[in-house]
């Protein structure tokens, strides 16, 4: 990625934060292909080598718009 393109992506993330829009929306009122914008906005640092604490990361960088939090509990049967 170029420094301009990192530039523009910034602006637009920036943009996105201030808006309260969720990222759908946002990516809709925008023109923005919605798969992009999340590859751009979780991209690693260093896109050579992914480390292992990146696959732990949530696989939605957006809070739930109902503003509700799952929380799963696994149990064992014995």
């Amino acid at each position: 990625m170029t420094d301009s393109t990192k530039e523009r992506w910034e602006t637009i993330f920036t943009d996105f934060d201030s808006s309260g829009l969720s990222a759908v929306e946002y990516c809709r009122q925008k023109g923005i292909n919605r798969q992009v914008f999340y590859n751009s906005r979780w991209k690693p640092k260093n896109s050579t080598a992914r480390s292992k604490s990146a696959c732990r990361e949530p696989l939605s960088p957006f809070p739930d718009p109902a503003g509700l939090t799952l929380t799963l509990t696994l149990r064992r049967r014995y």
